[in-house]
């Protein structure tokens, strides 16, 4: 009820942005990368196969997570990551850069998204051989949920999956 009069008092509903370092302007909100050192700002990772053109991300910056299922010299190897953040609306959608190359980085991508704990889709993507990244992807949208605070979690890779890269630009909600 509070959302109708506000959004016929306003006449529009509005997008907000949460940008993967900078986080949500309007209410402070920020992604929790977990395990941390699994995720790096891409923007500034030297050891990261992935170089972006910062031009083409929301506000130049972006997280890179690569899950790696068996690998003696993976840090930690079988161990999915996670971004997190919580925002208050009726929709949201995920933007993601795509890799399709397959050397020297491995574009495959395998994310579950999830909203209230609950995993509601999956997006899966395996390289082409193209050299060239796909900016501001929609992975994911949800446009009808239930008016309300929300947390939502990307997840990249599954316990003994394929190896999986993640390019993590944002996310805007209604």
């Amino acid at each position: 009820l509070l959302f109708q009069c506000i959004s016929s008092a306003s006449g529009a509903l509005i997008n907000v942005t949460i940008d993967d370092t900078f986080g949500d302007m309007l209410t402070g909100q920020q992604f929790v990368y977990s395990p941390g050192n699994l995720w790096n700002a891409g923007q500034n990772c030297s050891v990261c196969l992935a170089k972006l053109d910062t031009s083409r991300l929301q506000n130049g910056t972006w997280h890179d997570s690569t899950f790696f299922p068996q690998a003696e010299d993976a840090p930690d190897p079988n161990v999915p990551t996670n971004a997190s953040v919580n925002f208050f609306g009726t929709a949201l959608y995920v933007y993601c850069v795509l890799a399709h190359t397959s050397s020297p980085l491995d574009g495959n991508t395998d994310m579950t998204f999830s909203i209230d704990g609950r995993v509601v889709r999956t997006f899966a993507e395996q390289p082409n051989g193209d050299l060239n990244f796909d900016y501001n992807d929609p992975v994911f949208s949800a446009d009808n949920l239930p008016l309300g605070s929300h947390e939502f979690t990307l997840t990249n890779g599954h316990v003994n999956g394929n190896t999986s890269l993640v390019l993590f630009d944002y996310v805007v909600y209604t």
